[in-house]
């Protein structure tokens, strides 16, 4: 399956008005041949919904699978495989997720999506100093005086919060976020 096609299948499934989707987009998973692109990004997007509908053993078979495999899509396989031991309380299988991802992001292979996202996994997980860090990584070549992306004001507003909430003093990214979310406001 090509790019296009995948990717066009893909979202019609995804914000498409229906209770399927786990299955479907498990199917058109299984029915691409391993190595070709669509069947990590469908199985990934599958496990996600198996996820949150609950079926945790089912999402993990299907992350498993795919686990060695090239990603496909914003997200790391590893930043899903972490939000269920995160879930399942699995504190080893978390902190070994966490130590993969950091060693990914050093070879340039985790996006600022998946960054933002562990962050949030932390965070709703109480794991404030290590939200601190997920939010911070894709801020460490950006200068705060400069555009930032959507995702990158995502993290800085993210971070933000966090600094608070740890009591840090108050620095220039914050100063950002401060000023982004008086945008927002207005």
């Amino acid at each position: 399956m090509d790019d296009y096609d995948a990717e066009e299948l893909f979202d019609e499934i995804e914000f498409g008005a229906r209770a399927d989707k786990a299955e479907a987009h498990e199917k058109i998973g299984w029915s691409i041949p391993v190595g070709e692109h669509g069947r990590v990004l469908f199985l990934k997007a599958a496990a996600e919904h198996w996820a949150m509908r609950d079926d945790l053993a089912h999402a993990r078979e299907l992350l498993a699978e795919i686990a060695d495999g090239p990603d496909e899509g914003v997200l790391s396989v590893r930043a899903i495989q972490l939000t269920i031991a995160l879930r399942e309380d699995d504190t080893a299988e978390a902190e070994a997720l966490l130590a993969q991802l950091l060693a990914d992001f050093r070879k340039d292979l985790v996006t600022t999506s998946t960054c933002h996202f562990v962050g949030d996994c932390l965070q709703h997980a109480g794991e404030l100093k290590k939200a601190h860090r997920w939010f911070t990584l894709p801020l460490s070549n950006v200068d705060p005086d400069e555009d930032l992306d959507d995702l990158e004001e995502m993290c800085v507003v993210a971070r933000a919060g966090v600094r608070r909430q740890l009591g840090l003093p108050h620095d220039r990214y914050d100063a950002v976020a401060d000023e982004i979310e008086a945008l927002r406001e207005a």
